[in-house]
């Protein structure tokens, strides 16, 4: 009897295991990349996203695990039944791992929660500390590559992340998305490929402050920016050796980080480690091809 009781409970486990093994096929991967949490990695697959009226942000719920119908809803409602454990309460047991973006209307990630064990509870951080460049998609999607600036701390954790990822976006809460996979495509190589190279040496004739590289690097549309800010319509070299001087304080070493390529122009993810001290300063440059070459549209420090 003790036998046959054995054999009807694994013949229980080995159907819910089938069937968790077949719900998680049901959904392709449709995110990549991973969460570190001091120094272990977690790859991450799966996308969902919701959007939530009241503060007006996308959330985007990136995970090591497909989730179900009831887990999704839980973590939009913030409700938990207990009836079986949540996506929360496996995290907690090291069982899951994930993050949560808050994508504000600026297309900025302004807050990232993180779900490991190491943290006991999901915890938020805020701030211009992440990277977000968002791929075109149509209505009622979401997606693009995201990623910390550098390594966070919290109290004795060091956690960072990268992640490419496109799903749908739950006007009530989140859900599971139909199968689209990230274009990773969009990725530029180290060092930003030729639109690096080409930011870079603009950078090069800022310090030198060399106006003619600087004015026949820069798009029509900059060059008016530019003048704008500088009282100076037309744009002189004079006006434009001020406006280097400008861009090139605080003093430091600049390096094109990443980036993301699009129909309409590479966006280049940017850092400065300053001269002394070491600090890092970041920003954000768009590059458009015109008569085959690279310029220089938009070049924002923050």
């Amino acid at each position: 009897m003790f036998l046959l009781r054995t054999c009807r409970a694994a013949i229980v486990l080995a159907s819910v295991l089938l069937a968790v093994h077949a719900f998680a096929a049901d959904q392709p991967n449709n995110a990549s990349g991973s969460v570190t949490v001091n120094g272990q990695a977690t790859a991450l697959h799966h996308a969902y996203a919701r959007y939530d009226a009241q503060d007006k942000t996308a959330r985007v719920l990136i995970t090591d695990r497909a989730l179900d119908a009831t887990m999704l809803a839980e973590e939009s409602s913030g409700e938990f039944s207990g009836e079986k454990p949540s996506f929360r309460e496996l995290s907690k047991r090291g069982e899951a791992a994930g993050i949560e973006l808050f994508i504000n209307g600026e297309n900025e990630v302004e807050t990232v929660e993180v779900f490991s064990k190491a943290f006991g509870m999901p915890t938020p951080t805020s701030g211009r500390k992440f990277w977000y460049e968002p791929s075109k998609q149509s209505a009622g999607w979401i997606g693009g590559h995201s990623r910390s600036k550098g390594a966070q701390e919290f109290f004795k954790l060091v956690w960072e992340y990268d992640v490419n990822f496109v799903t749908t976006v739950g006007k009530n809460g989140f859900e599971i998305s139909v199968p689209r996979k990230p274009d990773a495509s969009r990725m530029l190589p180290a060092g930003g490929g030729e639109e690096g190279a080409a930011y870079l040496a603009f950078r090069r004739s800022i310090d030198a402050r060399d106006g003619k590289a600087m004015l026949s690097a820069m798009t029509a549309s900059m060059k008016s920016a530019v003048g704008k800010e500088m009282s100076s319509s037309p744009l002189t070299e004079s006006a434009l050796g001020s406006w280097a001087f400008m861009q090139s304080m605080p003093a430091g070493k600049v390096e094109v980080v990443g980036g993301v390529r699009d129909p309409d122009g590479t966006t280049l993810e940017l850092r400065k480690t300053v001269t002394g001290g070491g600090s890092k300063v970041f920003g954000v440059a768009k590059l458009v091809k015109e008569q085959g070459v690279w310029k220089i549209a938009e070049d924002n420090w923050r």
